[in-house]
């Protein structure tokens, strides 16, 4: 009797793996058009938004490591071309959103994420959330770099001398 039991448990968790495995890629097909379809629906709001924030929390550090000697219309263009590139690798980055969306969340948990995000508190968090962050970046973590950037390097020098590792 327990031999046929376990060839009736085995042949039942075979079944079963057999079906999970073909409804997989369908699942995983629907995952990720819903995943694209809140991508696009959030990142369209935020993303102007979040980059000029980030870009404006990081082009003074910037700035402040160019030569002095530069004029008004080069810092300009060099402005221009700081955000022209930040935007095309934020834009590519975007690409892999929907793939990244679609391994932590079922279709149905990112509709319901969608539908949230058409509410009017999802929409203030879209608008409001990337100021939020903008305002966190320079308020906190900025002021912190220069102190925290020192620390790291005194550590990681200490690290290396006890091993005997020269620098």
């Amino acid at each position: 009797m327990r031999s046929f039991h376990r060839i009736a448990t085995h042949a039942m968790a075979t079944s079963l793996l057999v079906l999970l495995m073909a409804a997989s890629p369908a699942a995983a097909d629907d995952a990720r058009q819903a995943a694209q379809e809140l991508v696009d629906f959030t990142m369209g709001r935020m993303l102007g938004d979040t980059l000029a924030k980030m870009s404006n929390a990081m082009w003074p550090g910037i700035q402040a490591s160019l030569p002095k000697s530069i004029d008004d219309k080069t810092l300009a263009d060099l402005r221009v071309e700081f955000d022209r590139v930040t935007q095309k690798y934020v834009a590519e980055s975007l690409k892999v959103a929907p793939d990244i969306y679609a391994q932590h969340f079922t279709a149905d948990e990112l509709r319901q994420l969608l539908a949230f995000y058409k509410t009017p508190l999802g929409g203030k968090v879209l608008t409001e959330v990337p100021k939020v962050m903008g305002e966190y970046t320079t308020k906190a973590l900025m002021p912190m770099m220069p102190a925290m950037q020192a620390e790291l390097r005194d550590s990681i020098q200490k690290v290396l001398q006890s091993h005997g590792v020269a620098q």
